[in-house]
């Protein structure tokens, strides 16, 4: 696989399926308007996530996107809120037989030691 694209939220359960007993990685992030991601901190981080799932060796990341601004921004019932509890975007959940095993926001994912702690590589 390594990196696919789900789509608009919610991704589908197969695309979370492990493979090969290996850990999926769901990525947050936000829509694209006007031609990139209104969440600056998600572009910000693009390159980085980017390269971190692409290759044959790389693990498998799911993107899927939480939707426009109007609809994410101070809307507590957003279903990624209330299923994943994600609170900022973007965000990285590691996930092993469709459980959450550990999380990564942008400063973790800047942080490029911990970045690669947290995908085991």
């Amino acid at each position: 696989m390594p990196l696919t694209v789900a789509g608009q939220y919610p991704p589908s359960e197969s695309s979370l399926n492990a493979k090969d007993g290996k850990p999926t990685y769901l990525i947050f992030y936000s829509d694209i308007e006007g031609g990139k991601m209104w969440c600056p901190h998600c572009r910000d981080v693009e390159g980085i996530v980017k390269s971190a799932f692409t290759g044959k060796s790389k693990p498998d990341g799911v993107i899927t996107y939480i939707g426009p601004y109007s609809g994410w921004k101070n809307v507590p019932s957003h279903p990624a809120r209330i299923k994943y509890g994600i609170k900022f975007v973007p965000t990285i959940i590691k996930l092993e037989n469709g459980k959450e095993i550990a999380r990564v926001e942008k400063p973790g994912i800047l942080d490029s030691a911990g970045f690669e702690d947290f995908l085991c590589l």
